[in-house]
């Protein structure tokens, strides 16, 4: 089949996931074309060496030229099946096509609007699992759902854990600052560790608060390297990463970004917690003292672990080709 797989752009956990997925569709013999935009771009520009079409889409906002880039998109590629990582638009621009489609996705939604468009998928995949899913259910998606589990690139290593603590935000926006600034002052104190900080660009802004405790980098490849040999982890609860932490059996405290800037961090956050996997903090509450506070409480208890073994991939991948019979009738 002629597969088109739409990589969310706003983060690198999207392009990640759909680099394993398409390469496990390649293997199995289907022609494969990614597409995507922002830092998910940058990502696989660097490491998918695939057919890859930059979408030339800023991370947020103008509906129009999104729909019209996706409209040239779905004309130049002509698939015979869509796999639609969390971008939305593309669900109805498949359905007037009469292309079967598959919606990736690690929250859901039962607001109006939101579950509009969900329903218009054939069949949704969720990269979680369900003991402890905080989102709604919709009764009205609810059979076109599978839990596949976390699609993770996860090798397994040998924890030999350094005197080093990791804060990062990921892809990082100006939203990031503070956080960063409150982490940095919050651990400095603090001469047992030695603290890396990836920021990516933001790290310039940052670079007032260091000393000789604290190291800037911006590679984002250096990041699971580092962090796996490290004691603690300080992120802002992107999805993949919480997973990636609780595969590599790294602790792990989660401070979400507001609702206004990302709704879906802070159950994630949740989720995870009440999995055993990572603390958690409010940024409301961030200070100086209660990330202290818990960065004490997370190395001195012991975290649950995810055994990673590569069946949520294979979940996925049969997610996806469950819907090549309706290809062919």
């Amino acid at each position: 089949m002629n597969i088109l797989l739409i990589s969310r752009g706003n983060g690198f956990g999207h392009a990640r996931r759909d680099m394993l997925l398409a390469r496990a569709l390649q293997r199995a013999g289907h022609e494969v074309t990614m597409a995507s935009y922002a830092s998910a771009l940058a990502l696989l520009k660097n490491f998918y060496d695939g057919r890859l079409i930059d979408l030339g889409l800023p991370a947020f906002g103008n509906e129009a030229e999104r729909v019209r880039k996706l409209l040239d998109l779905f004309r130049d590629v002509a698939p015979e099946l869509v796999v639609s990582d969390e971008e939305l638009l593309a669900l109805p621009i498949a359905v007037s096509q009469g292309i079967p489609v598959c919606f990736v996705t690690n929250w859901l939604d039962d607001n109006r609007e939101m579950l509009g468009y969900l329903r218009m998928a054939d069949s949704i995949a969720v990269v979680d699992m369900e003991d402890h899913w905080l989102f709604p259910i919709p009764d009205a998606i609810r059979e076109k759902i599978r839990f596949v589990g976390p699609v993770l690139d996860i090798s397994p290593i040998e924890r030999n854990p350094s005197d080093q603590i990791v804060v990062t935000a990921g892809s990082p926006t100006i939203a990031d600052a503070r956080f960063f600034a409150k982490a940095i002052q919050a651990l400095k104190p603090d001469r047992r560790y030695r603290k890396l900080i990836y920021g990516g660009t933001l790290t310039r802004s940052l670079e007032r608060l260091k000393d000789d405790s604290v190291r800037f980098v911006l590679d984002q490849t250096t990041f699971l390297n580092e962090a796996a040999s490290s004691r603690l982890v300080i992120c802002r609860g992107g999805h993949t990463t919480l997973w990636e932490l609780a595969a590599l059996g790294i602790p792990g405290i989660a401070i979400p970004r507001p609702a206004d800037v990302n709704p879906y961090n802070a159950v994630y956050a949740r989720q995870m917690a009440a999995r055993n996997d990572i603390e958690w903090l409010d940024e409301s509450e961030l200070t100086e003292e209660t990330l202290a506070l818990k960065v004490e409480s997370a190395l001195g208890r012991p975290f649950a672990s995810y055994r990673h073994t590569g069946e949520s991939l294979e979940r996925l991948l049969e997610a996806v080709l469950d819907l090549s019979p309706s290809i062919a009738q």
